[in-house]
């Protein structure tokens, strides 16, 4: 094999998109941030994909480049335009830069030329601190989720899309964050967050969450008390989980604000029957169905 004389030293910008010459689409499926293994091989990826009908598939010969030598990366079993190499990283080293060159031939005219693509200089270095995996593709809002991972410390913090969560630390491998309020229905990335910066996690999908009213109609006298219960599927965050509840009777009903206290998963409300009316109590939390409670106060 040729071997390219492209100087790693003289490294290019790196970025985790190739995009070479206009016979391939190259996509280096590395991360550029490993976590460390006790084994010392690390896999890197690449996808190479033709982006003109004149390229002989089954031509393309892939070779990486790295620590001054030049390696065939054999063809994935599950994907036939990804293809591997697996890595062994010395022993003294976190860090390592290498490229890709790719040989392959073009056919014009029925004459196959032979032709070769470099890509810029790419480069992984190793982290003791990294957050594997959500335990959960979705959940609901209020509800917690996990993050495995390693090197998590007490200044870690969770955002869910723009929108910092409550997060528990309980140890440097696992942490949990209760879901934010925010619209259902979509999919949000969710980032580890401190001083130094943020690493992807993953992403979210939220659903609707329910809060739960009993009794779930109020017919009483004006002056009468009665008790509402509020009740969520999980336990509610630290700082407590404000509820929404507004009435077109305002007249008719008198209560306080709703605020289901952290770690709690129910509130006691006590509602006092106002002027005679008939209307409804609305509870509404965003990421949270509406929940519509009928209301009717009588005269004594």
């Amino acid at each position: 094999m040729k071997i390219a004389k492209t100087q790693l030293a003289l490294a290019a910008l790196i970025s985790s998109l190739v995009l070479v010459g206009c016979d391939l689409r190259v996509s280096n499926l590395t991360s550029e941030t490993v976590p460390e293994n006790p084994s010392g091989n690390y896999d890197i990826r690449v996808m190479i994909e033709p982006s003109s009908t004149k390229v002989l598939a089954d031509s393309i010969e892939p070779y990486i480049i790295i620590d001054g030598q030049g390696h065939p990366m054999q063809q994935s079993a599950m994907d036939p335009n990804v293809w591997e190499y697996e890595y062994r990283l010395p022993a003294d080293r976190t860090q390592a830069r290498y490229y890709f060159q790719i040989d392959y031939q073009i056919e014009k005219n029925q004459v196959a030329t032979r032709r070769q693509e470099i890509t810029d200089v790419q480069e992984f270095r190793l982290t003791d601190r990294y957050a594997l995996t959500l335990d959960v593709e979705r959940a609901p809002a209020g509800s917690r989720v996990g993050v495995v991972g390693r090197g998590f410390n007490d200044g870690d913090r969770i955002i869910v899309g723009d929108e910092p969560a409550e997060t528990l630390v309980h140890s440097s491998n696992s942490l949990e964050f209760y879901v934010p309020s925010l619209p259902h229905g979509r999919d949000y990335p969710v980032q580890l967050v401190d001083s130094e910066g943020s690493m992807n996690v993953g992403t979210l999908r939220i659903d609707a969450g329910r809060i739960r009213v009993e009794p779930e109609r109020i017919s009483f006298t004006t002056g009468d008390r009665t008790t509402l219960v509020f009740r969520v599927p999980t336990e509610a965050p630290p700082g407590g989980l404000y509820v929404d509840v507004t009435t077109d009777v305002p007249e008719s009903i008198i209560m306080p604000e709703v605020i289901i206290p952290g770690g709690s998963q129910t509130v006691n409300i006590s509602v006092e029957g106002g002027r005679p009316g008939t209307g409804s109590l609305f509870i509404q939390k965003q990421g949270y169905e509406e929940v519509r409670i009928p209301v009717t106060v009588s005269a004594r």
